[in-house]
């Protein structure tokens, strides 16, 4: 307690007890009194238990401040990292697709005898297109489910994000089999 404040509530008890109509206070409820203020009061702190204080609080604001960042680049990085296999596999796939269609075009004026074996390869390519896309998708609603407080909107952001993650790799296991499927036509070609 400063010397202020006990001031303050000094005064205010010797107005109290003039209101109540004492003309004059006795030295033993006065003592008393000082008695029990000495005794319910902690001494003030000094400036350097201020500046301890201090910097233990600016501590503790700059841990959870450099916390709170470090997390949010940890989120930043995962979302970097799921769109650049998203768009990966959509580039494998699509990728595949078109150059497996633009020979089946070819062969097609060619030789249509073998078009049917590599029709067939096609196939899990455009699948995997299809399973990548359903996989932006549920990224996004994912995400829009994961904004909501509501714990039930938030398990369903976890199911659907538990779904991307296995379709994305649907869509690695679509394109390895259609790699497989077209050096099955390949080797029927030659």
């Amino acid at each position: 307690m400063s010397v202020k404040q006990f001031a303050d509530d000094l005064k205010s008890e010797v107005v109290r007890c003039k209101e109540e109509g004492a003309e004059s206070i006795n030295c033993d409820s006065l003592i008393g009194y000082l008695g029990d203020v000495v005794e319910s009061t902690k001494e003030e702190p000094t400036e350097t238990e201020l500046a301890e204080y201090r910097a233990k609080w600016q501590l503790h604001i700059e841990q959870t401040r450099s916390y709170s960042e470090s997390q949010l680049e940890m989120f930043r990085a995962v979302i970097t990292s799921g769109q650049t296999a998203i768009r990966s596999s959509f580039l494998m796939n699509g990728g595949a697709a078109v150059a497996l269609l633009a020979f089946i075009g070819h062969l097609a004026a060619n030789d249509s005898a073998h078009v049917g074996a590599f029709a067939d390869a096609l196939s899990p390519f455009v699948w995997g297109v299809l399973v990548v896309s359903v996989v932006s998708g549920f990224t996004y609603l994912s995400q829009w489910f994961y904004y909501s407080d509501s714990k039930l909107s938030q398990l369903a952001g976890l199911f659907l994000n538990i779904c991307s993650i296995v379709l994305g790799l649907a869509s690695y296991g679509l394109f390895i089999r259609g790699l497989d499927k077209a050096r099955c036509a390949f080797m029927l070609f030659s």
